[in-house]
């Protein structure tokens, strides 16, 4: 059965916006789309970007902040997948460091990570007709699978990956970063060139903060490229080495115990007695990066509490909440 489309959406839209998310300027492209592709990238700011990939010389690499084949692929990948009975636009919305570029329909694929998997086939094209008419005009490519060629391309800049949103019912949003966000992740790249596309989007998740499943956590840490525990989880000592960050690994990775009970003996054999909060303030910038305040909070209590189990120091007053801690009697010099 042949849906009816009773409005065909001929108009892909561009908006400009400034610092403070408010729309600064806008076009309005209108068919053939053959053309549109070409309009629509003349008007991106696509200015010089310089970053260092890596630590071996002091000159950066200079490119510009979106690839042009890269912004290609997807907005002829809109043109040639969106749903045309749902009558919306194609729109390219540029902002100071990104783009986000938005087309109605559902994804097919249902999941991106199903996508960069290797001998991924589409389940089927939405719009057969107008994709083999593109293809045989070189404007998309449905052979070597156009996400899998975006993401190799950011791959092979070091940049960010292209973060999709699906969490609207018949729309795909794709925000294409135009800078680096984690150093580290970009001298990791530079550094490993032999990861699978799946390990390297996993790792961009890390860099962007986002929590791990068990299984993705698993896949990382069996390479031997992340430690630590979720939902913290940094760059292990072995990629550290590559990417020149052993001094963050260090911090990363922290002290032993005894170290830190170390430091609070020597507190208390100068100033006395302390609370749980001097102890605090004392161990901050030497507990791990990887701890939030809560959980540095937590691991000072967790040594106080050894300390007192193993008669290394005691408390001066009954009320726990309000006391402070002293040495033990056979610690005092």
């Amino acid at each position: 059965m042949v849906e009816k489309v009773s409005h065909i959406p001929i108009r892909v839209m561009w908006r400009l916006y400034g610092s403070n998310d408010m729309v600064k300027d806008y076009t309005e492209f209108y068919i053939p789309f053959i053309t549109v592709v070409d309009k629509v990238y003349a008007k991106i700011r696509n200015l010089t970007y310089r970053y260092m990939p890596n630590q071996m010389t002091l000159f950066p690499t200079e490119t510009n902040q979106y690839d042009a084949s890269l912004l290609r692929e997807l907005l002829n990948n809109c043109i040639a997948h969106q749903d045309y009975t749902i009558g919306s636009r194609i729109y390219l919305d540029e902002f100071e460091d990104a783009v986000i570029i938005s087309n109605p329909g559902s994804f097919l694929p249902g999941d991106i990570r199903n996508v960069l998997k290797p001998g991924y086939t589409a389940p089927y094209y939405r719009n057969q007709l107008l994709a083999d008419a593109m293809v045989k005009f070189n404007m998309i490519d449905t052979v070597q699978m156009g996400i899998r060629k975006v993401f190799n391309i950011q791959r092979n800049r070091y940049f960010p990956m292209p973060d999709y949103d699906l969490s609207i019912p018949q729309k795909v949003a794709v925000k294409v970063y135009g800078k680096v966000l984690d150093e580290n992740y970009t001298r990791l790249l530079f550094g490993r060139g032999d990861l699978s596309l799946e390990t390297v989007f996993l790792l961009d998740r890390v860099q962007k903060r986002f929590i791990l499943e068990k299984e993705q956590y698993k896949l990382l840490k069996k390479q031997g490229i992340i430690e630590g525990k979720i939902p913290n989880v940094y760059v292990s000592a072995t990629i550290a080495e590559i990417i020149g960050e052993q001094a963050q690994y260090t911090k990363n990775k922290a002290m032993d115990d005894q170290y830190y009970m170390d430091l609070i003996i020597n507190y208390l054999q100068q100033f006395k007695n302390g609370t749980k909060a001097d102890f605090v303030k004392l161990l901050g910038d030497k507990l791990s990066d990887v701890l939030d305040n809560k959980q540095k909070g937590n691991k000072v209590r967790y040594l106080l509490e050894i300390m007192h189990k193993k008669g290394m120091i005691e408390r001066t007053s009954d009320n726990r909440r309000t006391g402070s801690w002293q040495l033990a009697k056979k610690n005092e010099l």
